[in-house]
Order: C-alpha cells, then structure tokens, then sequence
C-alpha cells in the first residue's frame, strides 16, 4: 500500500536564509516521512504560483477558495492547512491512511532486585 503527500508554501521572500523556507521545512517532512515509511510514500512539493503548482489543478481550487498555506494534502485529501507544518500530525496522518500505526518504542522491563 502507498499513499502521497502533497506540500504548498510559499515561495522564499528576499534575504529569507535558505533553511528558513517552506520547501526547507517540506523536505525535512519528507525526510521524516521516508525514514519512518520507505518507499511507502510519494513526496510533492510545490510554491505557491510556481509551474509544480500548475501540475496539481486541486491546489488551484483550495488556493481559490481561500484555504491557508501551507496545504497539505494526503490522496487528494486536504489533512492540513494553515499554521506550521505539524510533522507529527501529518506522520500519524499517513500511518492512517497506510492502515499502520505510528510506530512507538516498547517499554523496557528492568527487574527489581
């Protein structure tokens, strides 16, 4: 099973230092993403208004309608907008839609002398 997820920010502003961008912040997401779900997930990333944006016609009409950036979508599903990039939020938002759980540490059992 698999599953995309879809990254809108804004394009960086003048003098904005390169790892203070949203495609910055998007692709430590995809980072994240791969490192926890290999090839399991398909990664986009596009800024506002740019020729990635023209690939996906759902951004168009979120960005019409007036939905906050940055937009994340997951299968076409708007899961996010506005605000920060959540990357806790949207990790547990692909395990759910992969059908899987986040995975979690399982405690250790010391024994007690």
């Amino acid at each position: 099973m698999s599953c995309s997820v879809l990254v809108l920010g804004l394009p960086p502003a003048a003098g904005c230092a390169p790892g203070k961008t949203w495609r910055a912040a998007a692709e430590y997401l995809h980072t994240r993403l791969v490192a926890r779900f290999g090839p399991a997930v398909h990664f986009a990333y596009a800024d506002l208004f740019s020729a990635e944006m023209g690939e996906h016609p759902e951004l168009e009409t979120l960005v019409a309608e007036g939905t906050p950036l940055p937009i994340v979508l997951i299968d076409g599903v708007l899961r996010s907008s506005g605000g920060k990039l959540n990357v806790t939020a949207i990790e547990r938002a692909v395990a759910e839609t992969l059908s899987t759980s986040v995975p979690i540490t399982a405690p250790v059992e010391v024994p007690v002398p």
